[in-house]
């Protein structure tokens, strides 16, 4: 008798759990929300990596446009984007109060172009691509340029205002072969013509001039200085005068990677600088596949170089002689496994 009323019992409570349960899954859980996908990756921007092209070729970004949720979309969506001319000046007054010389600046319109300032998403989809076309020749990266886009408001859909995820700030950064984060460690900086005592910057930021020019900031100036434009020196890749291919030491095979030598061009546009090249610099590019992950390979620079320069400007009563001498390092790591360039190299 007293197993008939365990039964019963444990049959009430399946029948009770059976007629709880609903197909409430089956339907959309949250409100639907557009946003645009540019998260926060480097000082409180989204930094976005363009192959510089010569010859004014426009290079096309895909900025994705989200439609979120907890089903797949069912209906269209025609989403307005325009240029947000508000957010950056807030931003910067936050985060940089009185320097306004490291102010984010709003890239100009000859810089860029919206093909349309609507995105589709159709139903059955939950992304798309609203595309920008940038024209980077003579965009000078000693300012930080930026691209503020922030989806209008609507009556057909509603904004994801979370966090600010209706909004994208781009920050345009071009990059060619040679430019990059060098270390700068065996880069000595002495003082006039004193060979003992000497100075070095761990890094050096090397950013596009054009295709085959990249420049840095002489000696030790801060990349964050004031006055940083002033001691902007460029830095040309000349053809290589040599160039083998790299033979596997154990197979004998061919591997398809590349050691290349060659020439540098060194210059200052400022006059003032007195930039005088002692020497002749030159630049070696070797690769190789990485140990534990084939599919990557690395690739490494090494620029050599000797140059005087003057700074006038640190002080009013002054004038510093710098004399610079050593080498360059980088190391670029590329994916062969992802076809879009931007997105195989590990910045």
């Amino acid at each position: 008798m007293r197993q008939i009323s365990i039964y019963r019992i444990l049959l009430l409570c399946l029948l009770i759990l059976a007629t709880g349960c609903n197909d409430e899954w089956e339907n959309e859980l949250y409100t639907r929300m557009v946003s645009l996908k540019a998260p926060i990756n480097r000082d409180d921007v989204s930094v976005i990596y363009l192959r510089y092209q010569p010859d004014s070729v426009k290079v096309t970004y895909q900025l994705p446009v989200i439609v979120s949720g907890s089903r797949n979309n069912d209906r269209d969506y025609s989403v307005r984007i325009d240029v947000d001319n508000d957010t950056l000046n807030q931003l910067n007054i936050d985060k940089y109060a009185g320097r306004s010389d490291l102010y984010y600046r709003q890239l100009s319109e000859d810089f860029y172009e919206l093909p349309s300032k609507n995105c589709r998403i159709p139903a059955g989809t939950d992304v798309a691509l609203f595309p920008i076309n940038f024209n980077l020749k003579g965009l000078d990266l000693v300012e930080k340029w930026v691209l503020p886009l922030t989806i209008m408001p609507d009556k057909s859909y509603t904004m994801n205002t979370y966090k600010g995820r209706h909004k994208a700030l781009l920050w345009v950064m071009p990059f060619n072969d040679y430019s990059g984060i060098y270390n700068a460690g065996s880069m000595y900086v002495y003082f006039g013509d004193n060979t003992t005592k000497y100075m070095t910057a761990s890094t050096r930021e090397a950013r596009v001039v054009d295709e085959n020019t990249i420049f840095f900031y002489a000696g030790i100036t801060e990349e964050l200085a004031e006055n940083r434009g002033y001691f902007k020196v460029k830095c040309k890749f000349l053809p290589p005068d040599e160039v083998s291919e790299i033979q596997d030491p154990i197979s004998g095979e061919m591997t398809g990677l590349y050691l290349k030598r060659g020439q540098l061009e060194l210059w200052a546009d400022n006059p003032e600088l007195e930039f005088e090249v002692i020497g002749q610099p030159t630049y070696e590019i070797k690769e190789e596949y990485d140990i534990d992950r084939p599919h990557i390979i690395k690739r490494f620079f090494t620029l050599t170089m000797e140059y005087r320069y003057k700074d006038p400007v640190s002080s009013q009563n002054m004038v510093f002689p710098y004399r610079c001498k050593g080498t360059m390092l980088m190391q670029r790591n590329i994916s062969t496994l992802i076809p879009d360039e931007d997105q195989a190299i590990f910045w």
